[in-house]
């Protein structure tokens, strides 16, 4: 290569730059004399050309080179009086591009361009466009103060590694189609969305995107980015906000936003793997407007507002994941929406764990879900199916369902919560499967609600185990419930039980309270009291069939107030008092039973106006009179 260098000299004979190109062969290397040279030039062939490595060579002017000319520019400020226009091939090497009177520094138009150790500044619309299927390669180059963006690519394809964007409103505008990928890459200090992806793919390694005022990526319209390891933090908007397109997160930071984290709105997707998202002021991640997301392997923490939000007709599939110390709801789903928990840990929140609302549905397998301020779920005119977890140590209840809300419980263990583990109120179905509730007032069911319970436990309640109010329906089989510190099941206030296949025992109170409702009892087992089996009052209706009644400290069955019992294929045995004790205006029938008691003289009592009429039944003890009865009640025994 010839070496042509341009002194002042050599303006005698050729006093432009563009001339010398002109006389120049391809493939030239031209040294320019550090100075300012105000002139348009136009590559015609292949060269090098070269300012002073030690003192500035400024060219201020029109800068063309067409189509099938290759260019390299080294050691050059370049302050254009009108954009750099590029349909060939330029290499930029260790090239300054300061203000100028051009709106853009450098165009490429179906061209290609290769920038190292350059800087692009004080532009007053953009550094650079790059348009119709161009290429461009930039490395360890700077962009600030360009405008209102500092790349603007469409229908190209950018590369971009090491380089640091800041102080414009956009640092990347990738459109139409358009494929850009960066690398350790600064972005920071932007007044709107830092990169912007329109309809086009945006791959991210281990940059950092912070300190903007608008939001750090902002994706719509059939958009897609793709970051790895990349931190988004400090951003005064939506750290990430996707509209209609995808975004596919892997070991990312988003931290520190002054709005949520991650927003995906308008039917549009995303996946995130082993990300931590933390600490921004309003939710954490956001899935609005029939949008869709994966979430696995990830951290979810100290959010201002909700940690997971979902809603209108969203679906979010959450996998091996922390979600923790927010100071709203930790995951909240509504209006429609579907969410699916897996192996998720919910812990140390202000607030409710899972919230459930407007015809919401929630799925959680396998997860703990504990010491949160409020409810661990609570749902409201919605549905939740929850298998395997465990519930413990919330301040508020295990469950709380309300308002027409369906509830499956199977195979979970919920304990030590501060309020009844499930509560549910007004019209509420509620499914428990093996599961087991225990340290704490285990269910409390109100207005109008069905409750059945399947190979359950319930046991060591500091207060009533089981309430059941307000014409609310309960059915148990094959259930234990024992150990409580005060009555083990309240059936209330025109309500219903259904008692199957199940054993009470051990509390310190009545083990069973009947108060004007309706109960059933078969094959079931009542014992080791420390007052009554059964309390019944107030117009209550309880029937009893093939069931063993032992061992209490007081009346075995007490029958108040106008209520009815009767008692089939029963066994009443070794009572401290009375086994049947009937008072103001109630009934007893008693069939093929067997009541023993040898700690009492009289089995079975009748006063105040109450009767009892037995058939086919053993009434007997060690003192011989078994029947007692006063102020107009009487006892008769029918097949005698």
């Amino acid at each position: 290569m010839s070496i042509y260098r341009f002194f002042s000299s050599f303006f005698i004979k050729v006093k432009t730059i563009q001339r010398i190109i002109q006389q120049s062969k391809a493939g030239n290397f031209i040294q320019l004399k550090p100075k300012l040279y105000k002139e348009s030039i136009h590559f015609d062939k292949n060269m090098v050309l070269a300012g002073d490595i030690h003192d500035e060579t400024t060219l201020e002017g029109l800068i063309i080179i067409p189509k099938n000319v290759s260019v390299t520019l080294q050691n050059l400020t370049i302050s254009p009086t009108a954009q750099m226009y590029i349909e060939g091939e330029v290499v930029l090497q260790n090239c300054h591009f300061k203000g100028g009177k051009s709106d853009i520094h450098v165009t490429v138009d179906g061209g290609k361009i290769h920038a190292h150790n350059c800087s692009f500044d004080y532009a007053k619309e953009m550094a650079l466009s790059i348009v119709n299927n161009s290429k461009a390669f930039f490395e360890n180059c700077t962009f600030c103060h360009n405008g209102k963006v500092q790349i603007l690519t469409e229908s190209s394809q950018v590369s971009i590694e090491k380089c640091e964007f800041s102080y414009a409103k956009h640092a990347l505008c990738i459109k139409n189609g358009s494929f850009v990928q960066s690398r350790n890459v600064h972005f920071h200090h932007h007044t709107s969305a830092q990169i912007v992806v329109e309809d086009s793919r945006f791959i991210d390694h281990e940059s950092v995107i912070e300190h903007g005022d608008g939001m750090g990526i902002h994706v719509y319209h059939e958009g897609d980015a793709s970051i790895q390891s990349t931190v988004l933090q400090y951003n005064t908007q939506t750290q990430i906000c996707v509209q209609r397109g995808l975004l596919t997160a892997r070991y990312c930071s988003i931290q520190q936003g002054r709005d949520a984290g991650i927003s995906i709105t308008q039917k549009a997707e995303a996946q995130t793997f082993h990300c931590e998202i933390a600490q921004n002021k309003k939710s954490n991640i956001v899935v609005t407007k029939d949008s869709k997301m994966n979430i696995e392997f990830c951290q979810i923490h100290n959010g201002e507002n909700v940690g997971i939000q979902i809603g209108d007709h969203s679906i979010v599939n959450i996998f091996e994941t922390s979600i923790k110390a927010h100071r709203s709801s930790q995951v909240s789903i509504a209006n429609k929406s579907i969410c699916s928990m897996k192996k998720c840990g919910i812990t140390g929140g202000y607030h409710v764990g899972v919230c459930i609302e407007d015809n919401g549905n929630c799925s959680i397998a396998e997860c703990e879900i504990t010491h949160n301020a409020n409810s661990a779920i609570t749902l409201f005119k919605s549905e939740l199916s929850i298998f395997k977890s465990i519930l413990t140590q919330n301040v508020g209840n295990g469950i709380l369902a309300m308002s027409h809300s369906k509830v499956e419980v199977d195979m979970c263990k919920i304990f030590d919560n501060e309020m009844p583990h499930i509560a549910c109120k007004s019209n509420v179905e509620i499914y428990i499967i093996h599961s087991v509730l225990y340290n704490g007032k285990s269910l409390f069911i109100v207005n109008e609600c069905e409750l059945t319970a399947i190979d359950c436990q319930f046991y060591d309640s500091l207060n009533v185990q089981i309430e059941i109010c307000d014409l609310s329906n309960g059915r148990f089989e094959n259930c234990q419930i024992y150990n409580g510190k005060s009555y083990g099941i309240k059936v209330l206030r025109n309500s219903s039980l259904f008692l199957f296949d199940s054993q009470i025992f051990n509390h310190e109170l009545s083990q069973m309270v009947v108060n004007d409702s309706s109960v059933i009892l078969k094959n079931s087992e009542l014992f080791d009291g420390n007052r009554n089996a059964l309390y019944i009052q107030n117009h209550s209706e309880v029937f009893v069939t093939d069931c063993f009644i032992s061992k209490h400290a007081q009346h075995q069955v007490w029958i108040d107030f106008e209520s009815t019992v009767e008692l089939r294929s029963v066994q009443i045995t070794d009572g401290a008092l009375t086994d049947i004790f009937a008072q103001n205006q109630s009934s007893v029938y008693v069939s093929e039973s067997v009541i023993r008691n040898n700690k009492s003289r009289f089995n079975v009592q009748a006063v105040n106006f109450s009767k009892i009429e037995i058939s086919k039944t053993v009434v007997e003890n060690i003192y011989g009179d078994v029947y007692y009865s006063e102020n107009h009640s009487f006892i008769k025994q029918l097949d005698t």
